[in-house]
C-alpha cells in the first residue's frame, strides 16, 4: 500500500554541522513518503500526496495534503491522484487539520485506523507543514491571517473534493481555529466540526497566578520577559530551531516525538527515526504562515479574540460541534466545557442537541496521540454515525 520510497539518506558531514540549507521541500517530502510508507505497510490501505495551487502568481503557494483510504479491489487498474479525484466520493470525507508547528504526520497514530474507516485527508496549513512556502506572506491583521488560512483550505477542497462531498472537519489546537472559521464561512460543506484541544476559546490568563509564578525569581522573570518580547516581534520556536546545528535539532526532534508523542509505544526504531526526521523537516523548512502565531494569539498562547464568540454567535447552528480535550490539556478544558454548555443551552441548538463535550483521562494537548482509541471512537461516531 502506498508508494515504496527508500528511507532518506544519512546526513553528510556539512549537514551534521549546519543543516538548514539541506531541508529543502523536496527532501522533506521524501521524509513524508518514508513516514507514510512505514505507517501503512501491510495495512491494505493506499495513500497519495497532492499539491493544490492556491495562487496563480506564485508556484510555491500550494497546499499539501495526503489522502488515505482502502486500496482498490483487485482488477481495478486505475489508482493514484487521477482516480482519487474522479472516483464517486462518499457522502462525507474525514479531514484532519494539524496545529501550530506540525503537519499532517502528527496524526501518525490515527491514520491507519481512520483510513480503514473511509477516505481520510490530512491537510497541511497554507504555508506550513509540507505545504509550499510562498515568496511573501501578505497578511498583517487578525482577519487577514484568518482569511489567508481559510482560503488555502477552501482552495484544497475545491480541487480535491467533489461538490457533493461534505467534511467531518477535525482541527487541533490552532488548526481548530482554522476549522471553526472555515465552518463559519462554508457551513454547508461541514457535516460535523470536531475541535480537539482548540486554542483561543477564551482568554484564561490569571494575572494573580502569573505574578505569584514570577515572584521572587529573577531568572524566571527574565526568561518570561524575553519570551514575551520574542513573541511580540514574531520570533517563533521554528525560527530558533533553524539556528541550531542539524545534529542538535535532530536530537531535539527525536526527544520530542519519544516523550511528547510516545512514539516508542507504537513504532519500532526505524519508525521513530522516520517520524523524527519528518518533524524536523516541518520545523526547519523556511518560515511562512507560522507568522500568524503572534497575530492570532497574545503572549504566551492567550486568546487575542475568543473563539467562543465565533462558535456561539456566528457559526450556523445547524453545524454540529464536538469538543474533545485531554483532561491535562494546557488549553483549558474548562473553557471548552463552558462554551459547549452555553451552546447547548442556546435557543438555536437546544432542540437540535448537536453539541458535545468530551474530556479524555490520562491525556494532554495531543489527545489523539495519548488516547488514540477513544478519540478515534468519538470521531467515528460523528463521521460515520
Amino acid at each position: 500500500a502506498g508508494r515504496q520510497t527508500p528511507v532518506p539518506r544519512a546526513m553528510g558531514p556539512m549537514e551534521r554541522v549546519w543543516g538548514s540549507l539541506a531541508f529543502t521541500r523536496a527532501r522533506c517530502l521524501q521524509n513524508e513518503r518514508a513516514l507514510f510508507d512505514h505507517l501503512l505497510k501491510d495495512t491494505g490501505l493506499q495513500w497519495h500526496a497532492h499539491d493544490t495551487r492556491v495562487s496563480d502568481s506564485d508556484p510555491d503557494d500550494v497546499v499539501h495534503s495526503v489522502v488515505v483510504e482502502p486500496a482498490p479491489a483487485s482488477g481495478d487498474e486505475e489508482s493514484g491522484a487521477k482516480n482519487v479525484a474522479r472516483a464517486s466520493p462518499p457522502r462525507v470525507d474525514l479531514v484532519l487539520v494539524h496545529g501550530f508547528g506540525n503537519g499532517g504526520g502528527c496524526f501518525f497514530r490515527n491514520v491507519a485506523s481512520f483510513g480503514a474507516m473511509g477516505r481520510t485527508h490530512l491537510v497541511d496549513w497554507r504555508g506550513a507543514g509540507m505545504s509550499g512556502r510562498p515568496r511573501s506572506f501578505p497578511p498583517r491583521t487578525y482577519d487577514e491571517c484568518v482569511d489567508y488560512l481559510v482560503d488555502g483550505l477552501e482552495a484544497w477542497r475545491a480541487s480535491r473534493l467533489d461538490e457533493r462531498t461534505r467534511m467531518c472537519l477535525v482541527g487541533h489546537s490552532m488548526g481548530a481555529m482554522i476549522a471553526t472559521h472555515y465552518a463559519k464561512r462554508y457551513p454547508a460543506r461541514v457535516a460535523h466540526l470536531v475541535l480537539t484541544g482548540p486554542a483561543s476559546v477564551k482568554d484564561d490568563s490569571d494575572p494573580a497566578r502569573l505574578a505569584n509564578f514570577l515572584q521572587g525569581s529573577l531568572p524566571r522573570r527574565l526568561a518570561f520577559n524575553a519570551a514575551v518580547l520574542a513573541w511580540r516581534v514574531g520570533v517563533t520556536p521554528q525560527a530558533v530551531a533553524r539556528w541550531l546545528p542539524a545534529s542538535v535539532a535532530m536530537r531535539f526532534a527525536g526527544r520530542y516525538t519519544r516523550q511528547r508523542w510516545r512514539s516508542g509505544d507504537t513504532l519500532d526504531e526505524d519508525g521513530q527515526e522516520v517520524l523524527a526526521r519528518y518533524v524536523l523537516g516541518v520545523v526547519r523548512m523556511p518560515g511562512c504562515s507560522e507568522r500568524v502565531l503572534s497575530v492570532l494569539l497574545r503572549p504566551i498562547g492567550r486568546a487575542r479574540r475568543a473563539l467562543a464568540t465565533v462558535l456561539e454567535d456566528e457559526l450556523d447552528a445547524r453545524v454540529p460541534v464536538t469538543f474533545v480535550y485531554g483532561e491535562r490539556d494546557w488549553m483549558s478544558p474548562e473553557s471548552g466545557k463552558e462554551c459547549a454548555g452555553r451552546m447547548q443551552r442556546s435557543e438555536q441548538r437546544s432542540e437540535a442537541r448537536n453539541v458535545e463535550f468530551h474530556s479524555l483521562p490520562d491525556a494532554g494537548h495531543f489527545a489523539f496521540v495519548d488516547r488514540a482509541a477513544p478519540f478515534e471512537a468519538i470521531v467515528r461516531s460523528k463521521w460515520l454515525g
